[in-house]
């Protein structure tokens, strides 16, 4: 891409980020759980991260049970077994032994901050080692936990790299949490939204997935904002599930508030 036509990026997204990065929008999306719900934030944020996959409705339906029967202090977790608490790949039991994990990893290190801090784990490129510490704490991990808790590899990482945003960035939306956590080194967490409009860019091909689609296309954002490459990435994804963008000209153009201002148009 050349500067000219980065330049036209830049300037759409910062007016993306002025329109979007705001609370009045995260009902749709699993932020809106550390938000709104009182307790201990980084707890509420790691779960509603942790259990961010399937389609909205089913997440926000689980969560809310969850945060309801198991509370949202991980120092006086309800960590018993429920019927009605599992969730696709995970079964009652999985969830039960996530709460225990956390209720043991919270009175052992007192945050997960902590934990990832004696991992050694305060960028994304050790941001594994955290996890491997914090899943040595499960006795048995099921495939179910295994899913729940991967560790990051040669996948894309979402839900992980989503919640290194939280913690990490500091505005309106991400709070910020994290202090000594490289704000530089985080990757922007890659949905569909953001590799549908990375491949219509230009920066990966449509059949990129996975770390390798990741690093380009955190790459890319780096070169528009080397201090904080994971700025966009609430803004942006608003722009697909609340305007239903597809990141290219087509009939929802017609209708859309951003048609004057829209590179894809």
């Amino acid at each position: 891409m050349i500067e000219q036509e980065k330049i036209k990026v830049y300037k759409f997204l910062e007016y993306l980020y002025s329109y979007y990065n705001n609370t009045d929008y995260i009902q749709s999306d699993p932020i809106r759980f550390p938000h709104e719900i009182s307790g201990n934030q980084e707890f509420v944020a790691f779960t509603a991260a942790s259990f961010a996959y399937g389609n909205m409705k089913a997440i926000q339906g689980f969560l809310y049970k969850y945060f309801e029967y198991a509370g949202s202090n991980p120092f006086q977790l309800n960590t018993a077994a429920s019927n009605n608490l599992y969730y696709r790949f995970q079964t009652k039991e999985d969830v039960a032994v996530y709460s225990l994990l956390m209720k043991n990893v919270y009175e052992e290190y007192g945050s997960l901050f902590n934990l990832f801090k004696k991992a050694d784990a305060l960028s994304v490129e050790s941001i594994h080692k955290g996890i491997i510490l914090l899943r040595s704490h499960i006795e048995k991990i099921t495939n179910g936990l295994n899913f729940l808790l991967p560790v990051p590899g040669k996948s894309a990482s979402k839900r992980l790299y989503m919640f290194l945003r939280w913690m990490v960035r500091k505005d309106d939306i991400d709070f910020g949490l994290w202090e000594g956590f490289n704000k530089q080194s985080l990757y922007m967490p890659a949905d569909t939204h953001i590799l549908r409009m990375s491949a219509n860019l230009g920066i990966i091909s449509s059949s990129e997935k996975g770390k390798k689609a990741v690093v380009k296309v955190t790459n890319f954002f780096k070169s528009l904002n080397e201090e904080d490459p994971a700025k966009y990435d609430f803004s942006l994804t608003r722009l697909g599930i609340v305007s239903n963008c597809q990141y290219s000209r087509n009939d929802i153009c017609n209708g859309c508030v951003h048609k004057k201002v829209c590179i894809f148009h």
